[in-house]
């Protein structure tokens, strides 16, 4: 059966809109404790490496809820999965604003993680819903800028708000804005209509791939992006520190460069997005390779930076590697998506949650715990491009794809 091109619903791209903000609001708490960190360091006497645990402990909860929140996404529907995840993440950073000790921020920073991991399968259930083939992976990454964005939000906004109301007002504004703006989105939101050709391409789908969740199609894609997102958190995580301690940045400084960072993942997101829908028509394998071998080449020049080097080169460098390192998702689940079919987008996206949050929750403190231990971000740097070089060829080598037609 051929599906009309001409069915498809305008009011598609307000849709994507709604999900991309919810995206924004969503990821400016997540990357507000990674922007705070320079603040909130020293008052609450933290190591490098517990900067990475608490950044950690909000991982670890996507790690145990992802699957389940998946699962539940595919059941309960857009509207009501991204009601609580807001809701419970909103309530969560708001408590984490009180925190008296590394313990407590901790603890607080794990539930919102839990109610974080509601939302991408929610949203993505939401673009393979409203979206046909050939603007999939374009849709998916415009919905991912949302994250960039507020991540990038989060490294303008919060340390200013440091300056108004201190950390802990700013993390309690993050934290009030999600829980708005949960019910904003369940007022706003909408199923497309029966006669969408992206709905009667996704039933199509759906009953291509009826049967259990295709694990061992999944795990390669899976595992490989779990790398790749250690490399992201990482840089996320401690281009701020690494900026402050070794390039000699003040605070405030060291994390308004990391909205530089955030802008390259902004353009990165959409840009590969184009790139495989247009380009290497639907292909997401060959770009997901590229994307691996840049950010690899970015980590070992950002290794080879110190204080005499060039100011222009080092921004530079970070901003591809947002374009990179940071930009990949739109592509990884876009591919997710058609690997499990319609019907278990959100519990295919689970399982690739579940995986590259646990590998996320060890890599990111680990490689604080390197320079810890070592003084050397540099040697950092160079071991987190190894890393990303065998997830690269791990996906080259094991990763299936089928190309089905539009």
């Amino acid at each position: 059966m051929v599906v009309a091109s001409t069915k498809r619903d305008p009011s598609r791209w307000k849709i994507l809109a709604l999900i991309s903000v919810s995206h924004i609001i969503g990821a400016a708490a997540q990357y507000g404790i990674t922007t705070l960190a320079p603040f909130y360091k020293d008052e609450l006497g933290l190591s490098r490496a517990q900067v990475g645990l608490f950044f950690s402990s909000f991982y670890l909860a996507m790690t145990g809820a992802s699957f389940g929140t998946g699962w539940l996404a595919d059941r309960l529907g857009v509207r009501r999965t991204t009601l609580q995840g807001h809701a419970v993440l909103g309530l969560c950073m708001i408590a984490a604003a009180f925190a008296p000790s590394f313990e407590f921020g901790c603890a607080s920073f794990f539930l919102a993680g839990f109610g974080y991991s509601f939302l991408n399968p929610a949203s993505t259930i939401g673009v393979m819903s409203w979206f046909h083939r050939d603007e999939r992976a374009t849709a998916m990454g415009a919905k991912q800028t949302g994250v960039p964005t507020g991540g990038l939000l989060a490294a303008i906004v919060a340390p200013s708000l440091v300056l108004l109301i201190g950390w802990r007002g700013s993390l309690a504004v993050l934290g009030a804005a999600n829980l708005l703006f949960g019910f904003l989105f369940s007022w706003l939101w909408r199923e497309p209509a029966a006669e969408n050709a992206a709905v009667v391409e996704t039933i199509q789908d759906a009953e291509s791939t009826d049967g259990p969740l295709d694990v061992w199609g999944l795990l390669p894609i899976s595992c490989a992006t779990a790398i790749y997102l250690i490399g992201q958190m990482a840089l996320i995580t401690y281009v701020p520190l690494y900026l402050k301690d070794t390039m000699g940045f003040t605070p405030y400084w060291a994390s308004q460069a990391l909205a530089l960072t955030q802008a390259g993942a902004m353009i990165g997101r959409v840009g590969w997005g184009v790139v495989s829908d247009r380009i290497f028509g639907g292909r997401r394998k060959i770009v997901l390779i590229l994307i691996g071998v840049f950010s690899v080449i970015l980590f070992m020049a950002l290794s080879s930076m110190g204080r005499d080097s060039s100011y222009v080169l080092l921004m530079t460098i970070l901003f591809l590697s947002g374009v990179c390192i940071v930009g990949y998702q739109g592509v990884s689940y876009a591919l997710i998506g058609e690997i499990a079919g319609k019907a278990k987008t959100g519990a295919g996206l689970g399982m690739m949650i579940t995986i590259n949050a646990a590998a996320a929750t060890i890599g990111t403190p680990v490689f604080g715990y390197i320079v810890d231990r070592t003084g050397s971000y540099p040697l950092a740097w160079q071991i987190l491009a190894a890393a990303i070089a065998v997830g690269m060829l791990a996906m080259a080598t094991l990763l299936k794809e089928t190309v089905r037609g539009r």
